[in-house]
């Protein structure tokens, strides 16, 4: 399996802070999750790491020696006003905090935090400058930002340049494509550019869904057949794999095939040969197999439903398309086709543009309904806008494509009434200000603005006991 192109980073980051450990912490993490990173201890040497390197966003610590924070992102602003710089700080000067977003600070984290909820920062607001960046700002095309199209595919996240990497790498062979991912990810996408890549291209692209209503009816669409399967007697039917022949054969919810059409799919990739249904002799064919699911193929043939020969001889090369969620990055550029796609269809129309506040809906979402669920969420936008710029309330409520409003939890996790999921929440809560605080009791209080004493009660209440500090260990006050 190739690895993903790491000549391409995220974004570039710059760390300013005194304190090394977690200087070389965030330095490692970030790095490790794709973005480049510089690192320094003292302000100044910041100010000309800025002015030899193409920094997009600077997390510095607020209270340093030599310059404070504020002082230093007044010389940021004036020098490079396009940098977004992040601020670290403890619970006592918040209040600077906030006073330092006022002076153009994008945001701030207390500490201590993870890792992770920085990354999330990071992502959301370079998804931010990627919409909105104009001809004066710096190009996409440093540290590798220009989003990449293959076919219909359109992405500029490490996850898609790596799977678009997977397929220009696959699209020659001849041997069959296992393709994983949820609903609405575009798996069917991925395999129309393996399709348009191969040796294959001038022939046709067949698709056939796995998901018939009856095993009858599979085996006569896929395999074709003869006799009393059409209405003149011995008339040959040719299924999907022969009206593939020379080309491609994308076969969709391969995990709902029956199992009888499981083993005559295993002969035809042995053998090279199909038997239809009623018919007499096996007819050869010349296909190439590309098979889709969104459900994991290896939990299936240990649950015995579905064979471990077929799932060998399919899962030879296997492409994960990742989910929206985990590519929160290509948001602005999917929601800029989507438009384009959209606007296509109402030419006399003036495109609008998606505003910044519109889009951090878009990017705080989750994105169950992945790819598909944006589209329809992006029709609906432009239905009820009626300006040039798509605004937060243009956007339906996320979530609920009904209309009915954006749940805080599914309610298929609910489990109960209101009191049942208020403690649910409350829990969650609870879990979410200990890990954010890395099991600090006093700290984790102080983030969800409860006395300490009434977060141990709820601690117990809930069973949640001490996190890492379990066995001994005293979390630090």
């Amino acid at each position: 399996m190739m690895a993903p192109d790491d000549s391409l980073p995220r974004g570039t980051v710059l760390v300013v802070d005194d304190e090394p450990l977690k200087r070389i912490t965030l330095q490692i993490e970030l790095t490790e999750a794709g973005y480049q990173v510089y690192e320094t201890a003292e302000p100044k040497v910041a100010l000309r790491v800025l002015e030899s390197k193409p920094i997009d966003v600077v997390v510095t610590d607020l209270k340093m020696p030599g310059m404070d924070g504020l002082t230093f992102l007044e010389h940021v602003k004036q020098r490079r006003p396009s940098i977004h710089v992040i601020l670290m700080t403890a619970f006592g000067t918040v209040d600077t905090a906030v006073a330092a977003m006022k002076r153009g600070a994008y945001d701030y984290l207390t500490k201590p935090f993870t890792t992770d909820v920085l990354l999330s920062k990071l992502d959301q607001l370079l998804a931010y400058r990627q919409n909105v960046s104009g001809p004066g700002d710096r190009q996409h095309a440093e540290s590798g930002r220009t989003p990449q199209r293959l076919g219909r595919l359109v992405g500029l996240s490490h996850a898609m340049r790596y799977l678009f990497q997977q397929i220009r790498t696959v699209a020659d062979s001849e041997g069959p494509v296992l393709i994983t991912g949820e609903r609405g990810t575009g798996k069917e996408l991925v395999a129309e550019a393996i399709h348009e890549l191969s040796r294959r291209n001038g022939r046709p692209l067949v698709k056939f869904s796995g998901a018939a209503p009856s095993p009858e009816t599979v085996e006569s669409d896929l395999f074709g057949h003869e006799n009393g399967f059409s209405n003149a007697e011995g008339t040959h039917v040719a299924g999907r794999l022969e009206s593939g022949c020379g080309g491609t054969l994308l076969l969709e919810d391969v995990d709902r095939i029956p199992m009888g059409a499981q083993v005559k799919l295993l002969r035809v990739i042995e053998t090279g040969t199909i038997e239809p249904m009623g018919g007499k002799e096996a007819r050869h064919i010349d296909v190439r197999l590309i098979c889709a699911t969104r459900s994991n193929l290896g939990d299936m043939v240990k649950d015995g439903q579905f064979r471990q020969d077929l799932y060998y001889r399919l899962n030879v090369v296997n492409l994960l398309v990742p989910p929206l969620r985990d590519r929160r990055e290509d948001l602005p550029v999917l929601a800029d086709d989507l438009i384009d796609k959209a606007m296509a269809d109402a030419p006399s129309r003036e495109r609008p543009r998606l505003s910044p506040h519109a889009l951090d809906l878009l990017v705080g979402y989750d994105w169950p309904g992945n790819v598909r669920e944006l589209e329809n969420v992006v029709q609906r936008a432009l239905a009820s806008c009626d300006t040039q710029e798509i605004r937060p309330e243009h956007v339906p409520p996320l979530g609920d494509q009904e209309g009915g409003g954006r749940h805080v939890i599914p309610f298929a996790d609910l489990g109960g009434g209101l009191t049942e999921t208020v403690a649910s929440i409350e829990r969650r809560m609870i879990e979410s200000a200990l890990v954010q605080s890395d099991y600090n009791q006093a700290k984790a209080a102080q983030i969800l603005g409860i006395p300490r004493t009434t977060l141990r009660d709820k601690i117990a209440k809930y069973g949640l006991g001490a996190g890492p500090y379990q066995g001994g260990m005293v979390p630090p006050s």
